[in-house]
């Protein structure tokens, strides 16, 4: 399976609440036109941050994103929007959103303990790398805050799934009225790092598993920098696995 997680920012030009509402009823609905005719695509997934975990182990100090977007395609294919549609999602971008960050991923699902739930919690860890430091060894302590991760969740109330996501490679983009709006290439050699998804029952058991992790400095390691640990709100506009 193919996947690709995205991340960016509200555009400056718009209020935050302008570009939360053009994004909810409009760009996510465009999405949906262009994703649904796809055979490649079995999900398109998307992801608002709502907390972040702060150094006393509590959930109060302000995410440092905003939203998140999560594809899933057939072995070997990827998106396959005409250059027209391309620039039609580019102009849209002007409305909402900037700093665009899209890159192809390699999934490893460390635990799966989903059966039958029908509503899961989600939290996400992102990071990049920092100046100097080599991307197998951002990697390998990436790798190890996965590893703090499922230690604390194999034996947590709630914890349903873990999946560790290394970056392989990022959209190059340039600015249409602000920065990182126009995808045009792609940038080989990436500072992000990767995405940890992990997924509980509810909120709440979430949160008090893995608050604890940023008030231990789990997240400041040297090799590391933009590790945030954030509580998202995850919703599936299209999802065709298992169809």
């Amino acid at each position: 399976m193919g996947k690709s997680i995205g991340r960016f920012d509200p555009t400056p030009s718009r209020t935050p609440e302008e570009c939360e509402r053009h994004y909810t009823q409009v760009h996510v609905r465009m999405a949906q036109d262009l994703l649904r005719p796809m055979p490649s695509l079995l999900s398109y997934h998307t992801n608002r941050a709502m907390a972040q975990a702060d150094v006393n182990g509590g959930w109060h100090q302000r995410p440092r994103a905003w939203r998140f977007v999560v594809l899933r395609f057939a072995p070997g294919a990827t998106l396959e929007f005409t250059p027209e549609q391309t620039e039609m999602v580019a102009q849209d971008h002007v409305n909402c959103l900037y700093r665009l960050r899209q890159g192809d991923v390699d999934e490893n699902v460390l635990l799966d303990r989903v059966d039958r739930q029908r509503a899961l919690a989600k939290f996400m860890i992102e990071a990049d790398r920092a100046v100097g430091v080599a991307a197998d060894s951002a990697w390998e302590a990436f790798s190890g805050v996965a590893d703090r991760v499922r230690s604390v969740m194999d034996g947590a109330f709630g914890a349903r799934q873990l999946i560790l996501n290394r970056v392989l490679n990022e959209v190059e983009c340039e600015p249409l009225d602000v920065e990182g709006q126009r995808p045009v290439g792609v940038v080989e050699d990436t500072t992000r790092v990767g995405y940890i998804e992990a997924y509980f029952d509810h909120a709440r058991w979430g949160e008090e598993a893995l608050g604890g992790l940023a008030a231990e400095g789990v997240l400041r390691d040297p090799a590391l920098v933009e590790a945030n640990l954030l509580h998202v709100e995850e919703l599936a506009p299209l999802d065709v696995t298992g169809a």
